[in-house]
């Protein structure tokens, strides 16, 4: 009895261990093939791992050769999990792995962001419903009605219930001191899906201003050739009421040494790391005023 509680005790230490991979943890890449290396997961994309194995060398190793049942949550840590496109991949990774309990929560994820996608729907049908999965309702499909109680003979049902009370979201005016039209343009999506609307320098109830720097850090070349990119990022936000100039919320991010084949690639990922960052306490900070 105290062998096997041992055992049990060490196999869910392993798979405590496992579940934390993360990009910087020295960990042993386990390929279909049988073949194992160890080394420092460098750089997790959505297309594969980055693996230090000292002395100066790497190895780039696509996911199609890794084993997903070892090393799904290194694999998860690549998805944007605000993005369809991104989440499919992650359940086409699943599905090639045979793990269709992980591919099911990805994709009900994926269409708490598109609930009308046929597509994702009709694939989720097919799959074993895991015990606790949540899919969102499809547009435009009535709900099963719900019975409404008898009334009471001394209260009467109200014929003209009132609707329930709803709460306005602000006009918000962004500043960019440093001109940046693809960081206005992802806050500014961002906004339209929390249902709050992008003003004007003149017309607007709260105003945030954001001081964005992305640095190239390295780009070498080969026979003219970009090798890789690297970026340094920074944001500072501020937020103020319409008028005023003491800000009500500020904060500062950044992202170190993102990494990409291209420059063009490098700093788009580096924006989006530090806004990915920054949004949800610009976000927070904007519901507290509401």
């Amino acid at each position: 009895m105290k062998t096997t509680c041992a055992l049990l005790l060490l196999l869910t230490l392993g798979l405590a261990a496992h579940a934390q991979e993360k990009a910087g943890d020295k960990i042993t890449l386990k390929l279909r093939s049988g073949e194992e290396f160890e080394g420092t997961a460098k750089k997790v994309t959505e297309d594969g791992v980055r693996l230090d194995l000292g002395d100066g060398l790497e190895l780039f190793v696509r996911w199609a050769f890794i084993r997903g049942d070892k090393h799904l949550a290194l694999r998860k840590q690549a998805a944007d999990y605000t993005s369809v496109a991104s989440l499919t991949r992650l359940a086409d990774f699943c599905h090639e792995n045979a793990l269709d309990d992980e591919q099911a929560y990805v994709l009900a994820s994926a269409l708490k962001l598109e609930p009308g996608n046929r597509a994702l729907r009709e694939r989720l049908a097919k799959l074993p419903k895991p015990a606790g999965l949540e899919v969102p309702d499809e547009p435009g499909k009535s709900p099963e009605p719900v019975p409404e109680p008898e009334p009471r003979p001394d209260q009467p049902k109200d014929p003209t219930p009132l609707p329930p009370p709803t709460r306005p979201t602000f006009k918000v005016y962004i500043e960019m001191v440093n001109e940046d039209a693809a960081a206005v343009t992802w806050l500014t999506e961002e906004f339209e899906k929390m249902r709050y609307t992008v003003g004007t320098k003149n017309d607007h109830e709260m105003h945030l201003k954001v001081t964005l720097d992305l640095t190239l850090k390295a780009n070498p070349k080969f026979m003219g050739a970009e090798l890789y990119a690297i970026y340094d990022g920074t944001l500072k936000y501020e937020l103020f009421r319409k008028g005023e100039k003491k800000n009500f919320s500020a904060s500062s991010y950044e992202a170190k040494g993102v990494r990409r084949d291209t420059k063009a690639e490098a700093i788009s990922a580096c924006r989006k790391e530090v806004l990915t960052s920054a949004f949800p306490d610009i976000h927070r900070a904007l519901e507290k005023q509401r």
